[in-house]
């Protein structure tokens, strides 16, 4: 029961994070499609688990086997299935209509929210299904909640770069291969520390591994409120102006 509350609590904290960011990060216009970004991308992780992942983790260990050749491809299978994943939402019609220079960062954010609160959902579930976790309270799963809060906001940074690209009318693919080396470089150290490599044990690579996530998730919000605030302040497009100008119509009805 502990581990369901300490998901519920995460969702909790990272519906608030979406609705502040939404409120004040976003034009009073673009928060219809924030908020359907967020809702479209809510099943994608356990869809691509089911539908891509596990059929190709199926085929990797037959031909590998379980050592440590299946470890090193396995890294890769978040990056190339999650990534996509998310892209597909960009390619709604609606959304795509609505992205803009001004809003391609919280548009990023609020999907990569979406993506990880279903993430977490599912994970919740999966680890009470199996019965592989110990029945503490639910302040004793910190470490999960906190993880989860920082992947909510990492996979916004990490579909950050094709999003803002396309918003840009710049070519999507540069930014999308951008996108798949941050969420693998963001996993990769968790490959040594299974092996337990430079002689560390557990407890020292979980310190490590912590580290360097929330390392990572401060270069993101600083790198993600300098680009939104360039793209902010930018000079109107014609698109952003015609979006502008039925924006201040509509407030005046």
């Amino acid at each position: 029961m502990g581990l369901l509350v300490a998901a519920a609590i995460t969702i909790v904290l990272a519906l608030l994070a979406v609705a502040v960011l939404i409120a004040r990060a976003a034009p009073p216009g673009d928060r219809g499609v924030l908020g359907l970004v967020f809702v479209l991308a809510l099943p994608l992780q356990p869809i691509a688990l089911y539908l891509v992942r596990l059929p190709l983790d199926a085929v990797v260990r037959a031909a590998l086997g379980l050592g440590i050749w299946w470890g090193m491809v396995a890294l890769v299978y978040a990056p190339f299935t999650e990534e996509p994943a998310k892209w597909l939402v960009v390619a709604v019609p609606r959304v795509r209509r609505s992205l803009v220079p001004g809003n391609a960062v919280p548009l990023a954010l609020a999907l990569g929210a979406g993506f990880g609160i279903g993430e977490t959902c599912f994970l919740a579930q999966a680890l009470v299904a199996s019965g592989a976790y110990p029945d503490l309270p639910f302040w004793r799963f910190y470490g999960f909640m906190l993880e989860r809060l920082e992947v909510c906001f990492l996979h916004g940074v990490f579909v950050a770069a094709p999003i803002v690209r396309l918003a840009q009318g710049k070519s999507f693919w540069p930014g999308a291969a951008v996108g798949l080396l941050l969420h693998f470089l963001t996993n990769f150290p968790i490959f040594p520390a299974q092996l337990g490599a430079f002689g560390l044990a557990g407890p020292a690579w979980a310190a490590l591994l912590m580290g360097w996530t929330a390392g990572l998730v401060l270069l993101g919000a600083v790198v993600l409120l300098r680009v939104h605030r360039r793209l902010a302040c930018a000079p109107l497009g014609a698109q952003d102006r015609n979006r502008a100008e039925g924006d201040v119509v509509a407030s005046t009805q």
